[in-house]
């Protein structure tokens, strides 16, 4: 397996925006200039509709040392900070844009505010044998019995497994977690053997995870 890039890397924080705010002398609005100052931010929130938290506050394009800010948005009762490099630099830049932000900003943030968090992570990666493909004998069966019958009406066509999913049920939970996916990387060839993935964990456990699962898929294959 050979990561090639990582679309997304997300940290998302969920902390109510108001106990940022303990003394209620902070306006977002006057938060934006420096914040914008500090990393760089090509976009973010300049007109009154801007500022809407139940849409989110979006600053995008901006860099906190070496690492690519995709984007910071907040929301009155999360934020969640994009980079494409790892969702561990999303984190820590989060964090200390927080840490920062109590110093310069008067924040009233604590290590006590986030009170819980998640991950979003996207991989593209090539693998040295057709993954999907190679998964399960029935679905070649089924893809293959697929091919036989739509080759009498357009020829040249070849049916192959194009994703897999898994997720929990959405059931049991009001407001559902992302599942793990991974499909053919779009405008690709099948032949490439080229994946996008993307997966409700950090990005160094979403790439061990990949790892470990190529590994089971070519034992199954002996």
């Amino acid at each position: 397996m050979r990561i090639v890039s990582v679309p997304r890397a997300r940290f998302l924080a969920f902390i109510e925006i108001d106990e940022l705010n303990m003394g209620g002398k902070i306006r977002l609005a006057d938060c934006v200039a420096p914040i914008v100052d500090r990393y760089q931010f090509s976009s973010f929130p300049q007109k009154i509709e801007d500022f809407d938290l139940d849409k989110g506050l979006k600053f995008g394009s901006g860099k906190a040392g070496d690492s690519v800010i995709d984007s910071l948005v907040i929301f009155d009762g999360a934020m969640f900070l994009d980079t494409l490099s790892s969702t561990d630099d999303s984190r820590e830049i989060l964090f200390g844009m927080l840490e920062w932000g109590r110093e310069a900003l008067g924040l009233s943030y604590t290590s006590d505010t986030i009170r819980k968090w998640g991950f979003i992570s996207q991989l593209v990666f090539y693998t040295d044998f057709p993954l999907l493909s190679s998964i399960s004998s029935p679905l070649q069966k089924l893809a293959q019995k697929t091919s036989n019958e739509t080759e009498k009406f357009f020829s040249g066509l070849k049916y192959e497994p194009m994703s897999i999913a898994i997720g929990h049920d959405p059931n049991v939970r009001k407001h559902g977690i992302a599942g793990l996916t991974i499909q053919h990387r779009v405008n690709t060839l099948f032949s490439e053997n080229k994946y996008f993935s993307e997966a409700p964990l950090p990005t160094d456990l979403h790439i061990k995870f990949l790892q470990e699962f190529e590994t089971d898929v070519l034992e199954s294959l002996k």
